[in-house]
């Protein structure tokens, strides 16, 4: 693992992310017959075979390979993009359906790019075509970059004109509609939505467009995509821009690159429902009696971890502490705050604080926290404000829940003496739930964020 110091500009240049985070769609995990617990699968949205002595495992939404079941257990669909699943807990069963999306990769949507928080999976299609990029020149004294003597000479570039793609059912093949310019997603049954991209992150494969969230700007049309409200672009090959060829020659002038993409379509989780916190809240981080909801505001970005050293005869413990162990122990966050609307409001920081763009801020303190719904997140969060500065949106700001969390847990590994003091960056995204008012949140039990 490559550690790093991180800052806000270091991350903002790693994570081109998301501006939402929320639950995964409905649908994306399986249960099993009773038994043992499964392991989650790499096969979509990590659907999670369980179970033991015949149980059968079910999947995600769509296909993909999905978890082994438990002895004489019926094999599991699995996520949605397909790959290798979970093991079920138990014994050996047979292999799960094909995928949606084919092949054996799976898909690990990336935190930065997961949907905002009740958002559901409506339809997902595969897209085939190419990315059509134009010859462009800048800078000279004639060009776009400015004029005169100091815009220095003209440059020639590749710049992204839009798709030009077809859009097929995963499961059969059948054309479902085309996907253009705009960029738009145009439905055989004639529902046409129209996106702006959010955020990207880099494809896992190499020569790849990247990995994309969109928000529907508009919709036309009564069908399918009548009702989208985000897209997500993932599992794409091809489609980079090419690196020679655009000169004055042939400026002006297009070039098409064959790509491949899936696109996943969702209902729900618009701005009209922002401030509408997820239902099933834990009871050990409801807010306290009173509380009114002011504030939604999302983090994308990383929470930083220090290897640290304990124990040991130099450790804190002294000469009776033992081995000195190393674990990857929690600095703090370091995230961009967004609204519903995907425009930053603010930055969140170590301490844990929260700083809004009017320049208010709010400090915290854990008081209780619950597991996350996938294991492989980090906690939910209650907190207490301990301290409000400046006049603006967080002045009154008492209580603090973090919500829908994706990604962010320490490393497993790296950290050792070769390593102490160093710090790691893991991706997350979560929702910050911020209420006035209330009883008083009780006593605090340690730092969060």
């Amino acid at each position: 693992m490559k550690m790093k110091k991180t800052t806000i500009g270091g991350m903002a240049a790693t994570f081109l992310f998301a501006m939402g985070c929320g639950t995964r769609p409905s649908g994306d995990r399986g249960t099993g017959g009773s038994g043992g617990g499964g392991g989650w699968g790499l096969g979509g949205f990590a659907g999670k075979a369980t179970g033991s002595g015949g149980g059968t495992a079910t999947g995600g939404v769509g296909g993909g390979t999905g978890g082994t079941a438990g002895t004489g257990g019926t094999a599991g669909t699995g996520g949605i993009a397909g790959g290798a699943g979970g093991t079920a807990g138990g014994g050996a069963g047979g292999s799960g359906t094909g995928g949606l999306g084919g092949g054996t990769g799976g898909v690990t949507i990336p935190p930065a790019l997961a949907v905002p928080a009740g958002a559901t999976l409506a339809v997902q299609y595969h897209g085939s075509g190419v990315q059509i990029y134009t010859c462009t020149p800048s800078g000279g004294a004639g060009g776009a970059a400015g004029s005169g003597a100091d815009a220095g000479a003209i440059t020639y570039s590749w710049v992204l004109k839009g798709p030009d793609a077809t859009l097929t059912v995963v499961s059969t093949g059948a054309q479902a509609g085309t996907h253009g310019i705009g960029p738009n997603w145009t439905s055989s049954d004639g529902s046409v939505v129209n996106g702006t991209k959010v955020e990207q992150v880099s494809s896992p494969t190499t020569g790849a467009i990247p990995w994309l969230l969109l928000r529907a700007s508009s919709t036309t049309g009564t069908g399918v995509f009548t009702n989208v409200t985000y897209v997500q672009r993932l599992n794409t090959t091809g489609g980079v821009a090419p690196a020679t060829g655009c000169d004055s020659s042939t400026s002006g002038t297009d070039t098409r690159v064959a790509y491949t993409a899936d696109y996943y379509f969702y209902t729900g989780g618009g701005t009209a429902a922002w401030l509408s916190p997820p239902a099933n809240i834990p009871t050990a981080i409801a807010v306290p009696s009173g509380s009114t909801l002011a504030i939604h505001d999302h983090g994308v970005g990383t929470q930083i971890y220090t290897c640290t050293a304990s124990g040991g005869a130099g450790g804190a413990g002294g000469a009776d502490a033992g081995a000195i162990t190393y674990s990857w122990v929690l600095k703090g966050p370091n995230a961009i705050l967004s609204d519903a609307t995907f425009a930053q409001v603010g930055t969140h920081g170590v301490g844990p604080t929260w700083t809004s763009t009017d320049g208010s801020m709010i400090s915290g303190t854990k008081v209780a926290q619950s597991n996350a719904p996938v294991s492989s997140d980090i906690p939910w969060l209650l907190l207490k404000a301990t301290s409000t500065g400046g006049a603006g949106v967080f002045a009154n700001i008492t209580s603090v829940q973090r919500l829908n969390t994706a990604g962010g847990p320490a490393p497993a590994t790296g950290c050792g003496s070769s390593t102490v003091s160093t710090e790691t960056s893991v991706p997350y995204s979560a929702d910050y739930y911020f209420y006035s008012g209330g009883t008083g949140a009780g006593g605090a039990g340690g730092n969060g964020s």
